[in-house]
């Protein structure tokens, strides 16, 4: 179930897209990623607070709970993974620690007017 939102689907599709994005990010051999200067772990945790963020814009609060789990699984399976290929990634309990972290702190964020944010967009754009 969605939040009642014009474009709805088209947040969805966008979230979905940020996710296989991440992925493919995290999986890549790190001499093909370019990697900003912040710590690793502030970046771990700004990308998962920002597509908790994404998801409960597009979610209703009582399924928070999932977005929360997906994700925190989600970390999880990204370290499994980066462990068990050979390309030049390593497993790190602390990158899914982080990640956690930003995934906590983006559902809190969620808690506050900010959970409104694709209504705030959405109203740039007039009805027809």
């Amino acid at each position: 179930m969605l939040r009642d939102l014009r474009f709805a689907t088209g947040w969805l599709i966008g979230g979905w897209i940020a996710v296989i994005a991440a992925l493919a990010v995290c999986l890549l051999p790190g001499k093909y990623v370019e990697v900003a200067s912040l710590n690793d772990k502030v970046e771990h945790a700004t990308g998962f607070l920002l597509l908790v963020l994404w998801f409960c814009g597009v979610y209703p609060r009582k399924r928070y709970w999932v977005v929360a789990t997906g994700f925190i699984v989600f970390g999880a399976l990204i370290e499994i993974l980066q462990g068990a290929t050979n390309l030049g990634r390593h497993a790190d309990i602390l990158d899914w620690c982080a990640d956690s972290a930003g995934v906590i702190v983006g559902i809190l964020l969620s808690l506050t007017p900010l959970q409104h944010w694709p209504r705030w967009i959405e109203a740039i754009f007039p009805r027809k």
